[in-house]
């Protein structure tokens, strides 16, 4: 196995830095030396992990998960078992835990002739927090695998990006199906992705509760939308394991994925349908074309106050001249692109161009707005009406009654015409305005 440690030399080095506190790589807390006797200590079956301290069982439970989820995330990553790296778990005696330390603290430093390694120190009591101490297992490998190609510059390193252990979490947590769903139709519910410069700055460790949730599915989508892409596994491996990466998060994804890190209104979609996607269509329920027209029009009478008063365009164009009126245009694109995901067919096309107008007036292009909100505002009049007609139709065709055994046509008794006439009325210019534009 590479990089594997004989244990004399493993308990030979772990007994030098009992008495030392460890460098600016990491201030690792020192081990105990009780904690180096033989029957104090575990390894596990690939040998990369030693546990410390605790009952036999404890070490056991440890030493077994640890094994699972390297597992879980090689096969995830499609990544082979080479390490390099060894990694030391401690079950820290209760006095031996420094003021305001984590309840999992992870470090890595550089041990000069015995080579780098990869602490974690667990605290009394945590064992039975199973997603803080998965979490803290889940980030010592990625440690593992980030740093190897790395040169520890004054020992420093640069860690792996926050964004891909959360995800690699839920990924490899993934519990109920319909529970999770639950959690992705509520971002698409609520207030919408956060900026992305922030997100990725975000620390998972200082959040609790629904926020650490809501950071891991945000990160479990974002995981997603770019292994779907091309070469998308193999990107999210370079980008974790790149010799010189960025220490500014958002300069260290546009390192791997440049497209995305220029394009912030690409990268929300791709983001946003990642959410989308994993919040499954089987259980987000899809809107009535009365609900669809009932949401998209109170939005835009939220914006622009009714149909009394001025000129609905001409509104939206003077609230965008301030900037309290161009975070409401950005707040109602943002929920326009919530409502896209889950309209009727019928009103998709429109919503997406409704969204599109209102968040390019937000970024102060108003070239023929007025013009074009006033094609969509008939438009929108027009589908209102044909989506009433055929709710009617199928309400009387429900009511009369429907044949029970349908009448099935052979292509024979089929004739089209060679070329079908053209049709001049809105909707289907629209349609075909739609095409030509390539959408």
């Amino acid at each position: 196995m590479v990089g594997h440690l004989s244990v004399r030399r493993l308990a030979l080095w772990l007994g030098a830095c009992a008495a030392l506190a460890w460098g600016a790589a990491g201030q690792a807390q020192p081990v105990a030396p009780e904690l180096l006797k033989p029957e104090n200590r575990t390894i596990s079956n690939s040998k990369q992990f030693t546990i410390f301290g605790g009952t036999k069982k404890e070490r056991g439970d440890l030493a077994r998960r640890a094994e699972e989820l390297k597992t879980g995330l090689l096969r995830e990553l499609q990544m082979a078992d080479e390490w390099q790296v060894p990694i030391l778990i401690i079950l820290t005696p209760a006095d031996g835990i420094r003021l305001r330390q984590a309840p999992v603290f992870v470090k890595m430093f550089d041990a000069e002739d015995a080579g780098r390694k990869v602490q974690v120190d667990v605290a009394p009591g945590v064992l039975g927090d199973q997603a803080a101490v998965n979490a803290g297992l889940l980030r010592a490998i990625l440690l593992e695998r980030a740093v190897r190609k790395q040169t520890f510059e004054g020992g420093r390193f640069v860690e792996p990006p926050s964004w891909i252990a959360a995800a690699m979490g839920a990924a490899l947590g993934r519990g109920d199906a319909a529970e999770d769903a639950r959690v992705y139709s509520a971002l698409l519910e609520g207030r919408g992705m956060p900026r992305f410069d922030r997100f990725l700055a975000q620390n998972p460790e200082g959040l609790r509760g629904q926020a650490r949730e809501i950071h891991a599915a945000q990160s479990l989508a974002l995981y997603q939308s770019l292994v779907e892409s091309a070469g998308g596994r193999r990107k999210v491996v370079e980008n974790l394991t790149l010799a010189e990466p960025a220490k500014d998060a958002m300069e260290r994804f546009g390192q791997t994925w440049p497209d995305l890190a220029t394009d912030p209104a690409k990268l929300a979609r791709v983001w946003a349908l990642g959410v989308a996607r994993l919040a499954s269509p089987q259980r987000v329920e899809f809107f009535s074309g009365a609900e669809t027209a009932s949401k998209l029009s109170s939005l835009l009478r939220q914006l622009t106050g009714g149909d009394e008063g001025p000129e609905p365009g001409q509104v939206l164009i003077e609230m965008a001249r301030t900037p309290e009126g161009r975070f409401r245009l950005d707040a109602a694109a943002a929920d326009l692109r919530r409502l896209g995901f889950r309209s009727h067919p019928l009103y998709g096309a429109l919503v997406e161009e409704y969204r599109a107008m209102i968040e390019d007036l937000a970024r102060k292009r108003r070239r023929n707005f007025s013009a074009k909100y006033a094609e969509a505002e008939d438009l929108r009049m027009a589908l209102d009406a044909r989506s009433g007609e055929i709710t009617e139709f199928l309400n009387w065709y429900q009511a009369n009654g429907a044949d029970e055994v349908p009448v099935v046509l052979s292509t024979r008794q089929l004739r089209v015409p060679e070329r079908l006439p053209g049709r001049n009325d809105s909707i289907s210019r629209f349609l075909d305005a739609i095409e030509q534009r390539g959408w």
